[in-house]
């Protein structure tokens, strides 16, 4: 059962790695990208490493018994850690993720830190076994040792569950990357009965009470989730390869998403090179990169709007045209030195927020036009 298991998670891990490693070597700029590719490549790593027929092999290689443990576990908490950070890229430009992350990266290479220190120092290393955590969880250095893995593990697990759920609240009109969200959400809560399984393990045996079967059955927990996990981070990469809507969606949004962009850099995902591209398989993902990215220039460009540009009416054209009209002006005020006016006015918005986008980009491109013409 324990190959079972765990060689379903190996295999389903080393399949994500290398499709997404076929995305990112058409567009090796993106952070995203990359995070994902690290994730599963580390969660490749360590499912395979559990099997018996590597374990003891990669053990003997080493020369020290049961030292792959530690990569293991390593592995699996800097997998929690690259899912975090390809879900900031997910949420915010390339910069801000990164800032936001640092401090995450750097507390899960602590951890991997002090759990390489503790099981060099432990006493586990006369023989190889199998029953690696019946047979040395009892051991003061390695009832610490574990005791870390399974807290960093823990909270890297609950905050991926709380932060994809919270995101797909935001994707409601692109069905596959809010799917693929929700998905990756019951993944974590999955892979989290795996910690609550050996955590209630190392509790009773605190107590003195030996409950070997909670060991065991915290493998099915690790496996399925791991299974769910890839199905979810990859789902916005399912979706039909012809929608034209959403097609039609990202496309429209080109003016006032390269505008801002060229006049804030910062909120950009993606190069110039990669960010115009329209890559089918990953749609719902950089249309939803796209409208994240346009919100943030928004926000960068409201102390240079005023409150009586946006005009007042319930008529989806004409609100688009005046937060066009909006746009433009606030645009030409800060490429003219203008200082900045305050605050400014949120931008507009109305149910539907893709639509919405849609119809203010397209404004933005027509009056933009217009107001070319005139000057010329």
């Amino acid at each position: 059962m324990h190959d079972l298991v765990y060689g379903a998670g190996a295999l389903a891990s080393w399949i994500a790695f290398l499709y997404k490693m076929n995305h990112l070597r058409r567009d090796w700029s993106n952070p995203a990208l990359r995070a994902m590719c690290a994730a599963f490549g580390f969660s490749a790593v360590a499912f395979t490493l559990t099997l018996g027929p590597v374990y003891q092999p990669v053990d003997a290689a080493l020369g020290v018994p049961n030292l792959t443990k530690l990569l293991v576990h390593s592995s699996m908490v800097m997998f929690s850690v690259f899912v975090l950070q390809l879900l900031a890229f997910w949420e915010w430009p390339a910069r801000r993720a990164r800032s936001r992350t640092r401090a995450v990266m750097a507390l899960g290479l602590v951890v991997v830190a002090a759990m390489s220190a503790l099981i060099l120092l432990a006493p586990v290393h006369d023989r190889y076994t199998v029953h690696f955590w019946k047979t040395h969880a009892g051991e003061s250095l390695m009832l610490w040792y574990l005791t870390i893995f399974l807290v960093a593990l823990s909270t890297g697990l609950l905050a991926i569950a709380y932060r994809a759920w919270r995101f797909s609240a935001l994707a409601g009109q692109l069905p596959w990357l809010r799917r693929g969200l929700r998905l990756t959400t019951a993944g974590a809560l999955l892979s989290f009965g795996y910690c609550a399984c050996r955590g209630s393990y190392l509790i009773l045996l605190g107590a003195d009470i030996r409950a070997d079967a909670l060991v065991d059955i915290a493998m099915p927990f690790a496996g399925l989730g791991q299974v769910v996990f890839v199905a979810g981070l990859t789902m916005p990469s399912w979706g039909p390869q012809t929608r034209v809507d959403e097609i039609g969606a990202y496309r429209a949004l080109e003016p006032l998403w390269s505008a801002l962009r060229a006049e804030f850099p910062d909120i950009a995902l993606h190069t110039p090179a990669t960010g115009g591209t329209t890559a089918v398989g990953d749609l719902d993902y950089r249309l939803y990169r796209r409208m994240v990215e346009i919100w943030d220039g928004q926000l960068a460009l409201r102390p240079y709007r005023h409150a009586d540009e946006t005009g007042a009416t319930d008529e989806l054209s004409a609100r688009a045209d005046a937060e066009a009209r909006s746009i433009i002006a606030a645009l030409r005020s800060r490429r003219d030195g203008a200082p900045p006016a305050g605050t400014g006015p949120a931008p507009g918005a109305v149910d539907g927020e893709l639509d919405w986008l849609v119809a203010v980009s397209r404004s933005y491109a027509r009056i933009a036009q217009e107001q070319q013409l005139d000057r010329t």
